[in-house]
């Protein structure tokens, strides 16, 4: 997750110099577990970035029935930070984003081992698990280098948060590790 040579592809997919890690997590879907709603992440984070970008890997293989990933493409053009919570109504963003409806849903299956990359703002969710196994991921969430704090707490430790204002650039190297910076690579090869 910390590659800089995936830092650098991340970059090269939103056009932008630099990265860091947003924050990592398993996701398990639990045998015959219900849908996961559609959704947007960057709305959730603690910064807001057209720039923001998940990958997401496949741990075992990800089928339409053990419920993999489903994409609205190009819904984080219209996108913007509203969003509501994952929960039990699978199409509750549709009453924020009407426009959405008219979009062709995408089903992504993935091999365990593959993965896939989307934008922060690109509406997505997962079909239910209908089998007696799991369907196990991983995913990691990326920021711009240079994201300022938006006020929402999210994932950042009571630490860290506390002394945050909003408007501050999130560069804790700790928490939140440089991936990639095109600037820092050409500082080290000069």
């Amino acid at each position: 997750m910390l590659n800089p040579e995936l830092g650098k592809m991340l970059c090269e997919l939103e056009g932008i110099d630099g990265i860091r890690c947003w924050h990592d997590q398993a996701l398990i879907k639990q045998a015959y577990s219900n849908p996961t709603a559609w959704h947007l992440d960057n709305p959730y984070w603690s910064f807001h970035s057209p720039h923001a970008l998940s990958i997401w890997i496949a741990l075992e293989d990800a089928t339409l029935e053990n419920g993999c990933m489903w994409y609205l493409p190009g819904s984080q053009k219209d996108a913007t930070y509203k969003n509501v919570e994952i929960g039990q109504s699978l199409g509750a963003l549709f009453e924020v984003y009407p426009t959405f409806k008219n979009a062709d849903p995408v089903k992504a299956p993935l091999k365990a081992g593959s993965c896939g990359f989307h934008n922060g703002l690109t509406a997505h969710g997962a079909g239910a698990n209908m089998t007696r196994g799991t369907r196990m991921a991983m995913t990691c969430a990326y920021m711009p280098e240079g994201s300022i704090f938006n006020g929402q707490q999210n994932v950042l430790p009571d630490a860290y948060f506390r002394p945050l204002v909003i408007g501050d650039i999130m560069e804790n190297d700790d928490w939140n590790p440089l991936v990639y910076s095109r600037k820092e690579a050409s500082i080290a090869t000069a």
